[in-house]
């Protein structure tokens, strides 16, 4: 089986304003906005999502939605990232977003910081790769984790 999808040129300025979107809808904590911007793929495709605060790889909208709110009989630890109620969501980019295949993609990494209530900020790195379906930019994969703390070894 393969992707039959059409696949467009997507621009820098495209990856950006997706990651303000993403910020947006986790402030708002809105799991419906959030998961427009993912593409869930197709079998031989899927979605690669690796949320910060779980152990296991998501492939589709299920998944998705469950890390985000949680109560998802299949992922029973899923607590509801967007339960943290963020004021603010900071994106500090490694050097990109970073074009890839000639345009029809992009790739990211760096750290993002999550503004909670109380005004501090909780630090994690990201890698995200987007492409551009039906003049929608999409998140293809999506891995975040808790940045290495020497400290704490």
């Amino acid at each position: 089986m393969t992707d039959n999808r059409r696949y467009e040129r997507v621009t820098k300025a495209e990856v950006k304003a997706a990651q303000m979107d993403w910020g947006a809808a986790v402030v708002a904590q809105d799991v419906d906005a959030l998961a427009a911007l993912y593409d869930f793929g197709t079998a031989d495709e899927p979605l690669l999502f690796k949320p910060t605060k779980a152990g296991d790889v998501r492939l589709d909208e299920a998944g998705t939605r469950s890390y985000f709110v949680g109560g998802h009989d299949r992922w029973p630890h899923d607590t509801g990232f967007l339960n943290g109620a963020f004021t603010e969501v900071r994106w500090e980019s490694a050097v990109g977003p970073v074009p890839k295949a000639g345009g029809l993609g992009y790739k990211d990494m760096g750290h993002y910081y999550f503004r909670t209530q109380d005004g501090s900020e909780i630090k994690a790195d990201y890698t995200f790769c987007y492409h551009k379906i039906g003049g929608r930019v999409l998140i293809s994969l999506h891995h975040s984790s808790f940045n290495y703390d020497p400290a704490s070894v």
